[in-house]
């Protein structure tokens, strides 16, 4: 999947280092993707290939700005499908989970038979309920996981 400044791709070995850098030692970001999880550097690789997240990086410069993807979920009683992103720090603001939202919405809607698509969001993450919300995304219930209190939120088609 490919936007105009940003990129998903596979998920290297080599990746480790800069996703713990970024993503998992940052108790911020931590606090509203994983729960209270906290992944060491050594596990990190197997942690987000289990998930099935792809490495989401600008187009230019190849520099890692998260991690995103599309992959199917039933919160809904119903095979769905679930859009995501989590981006580092230094990058929230800059738009790019818009940019990345709009693209992995319109994957859905053109790739799968499904008439919606669905997002997960933690409540107290407003920022990204405010982006959910600009996507065109609408409330529909309250959740909870093993990686605690989760928001749905759905677009339908």
């Amino acid at each position: 999947m490919k936007t105009e400044r940003l990129r998903l791709r596979t998920l290297n070995q080599e990746d480790s280092k800069t996703l713990y850098e970024l993503i998992f030692s940052d108790k911020d970001v931590i606090k509203y993707t994983f729960g209270k999880d906290t992944i060491s550097e050594q596990n990190v690789y197997e942690y987000v290939k289990q998930i099935g997240l792809k490495v989401l990086e600008n187009n230019t410069s190849k520099e890692i700005i998260g991690l995103a993807g599309v992959l199917p979920c039933s919160y809904l009683q119903a095979d769905d499908y679930e859009f995501g992103f989590i981006l580092a720090k230094k990058f929230w603001g800059l738009g790019y989970a818009s940019e990345i939202g709009r693209a992995q919405i319109a994957s859905i809607k053109n790739s799968f038979t499904q008439n919606r698509a669905i997002a997960t969001v933690s409540p107290e993450n407003i920022a990204s309920i405010k982006c959910l919300e600009k996507l065109g995304l609408k409330y529909e219930k309250t959740i909870f996981t093993d990686r605690g209190e989760k928001l749905i939120y759905v677009i339908k088609f």
